[in-house]
């Protein structure tokens, strides 16, 4: 499958809600798919405080990169296509990243 395929049916919604969350020492990161748009996320460890009422909970700040060019969406099915908890139902992106990570060795 080419890429134009794939950001065709990245446009068409067919990979929208699927996501990969993880989990390390309170820190989370993860990607996710919101209206055919990759989007990798991190958000640090939160923190409490007493406001002297009751503790207060502080979240961790979050950033988010948007995959919102055809050449980042092409990065993002290259680098993360391969990822099976998220593109399981959809060999067509493992497949195009396989590729990717072949093209590589081959090269070196």
């Amino acid at each position: 499958m080419s890429l134009r395929d794939l950001l065709c049916n990245l446009a068409n919604g067919d990979y929208d809600g699927e996501r990969i969350d993880n989990e390390e020492s309170g820190v989370s990161w993860g990607f996710y798919i919101d209206r055919g748009t990759p989007v990798q996320y991190r958000e640090g460890k939160s923190s409490k405080f007493f406001n002297g009422k009751e503790n207060e909970r502080i979240p961790g700040t979050r950033t988010e990169e948007r995959f919102d060019t055809d050449e980042k969406k092409d990065t993002f099915f290259k680098k993360y296509g391969y990822l099976r908890s998220m593109f399981d139902d959809h060999p067509e992106v493992m497949e195009y990243s396989q590729e990717y990570y072949e093209n590589r060795k081959k090269k070196k």
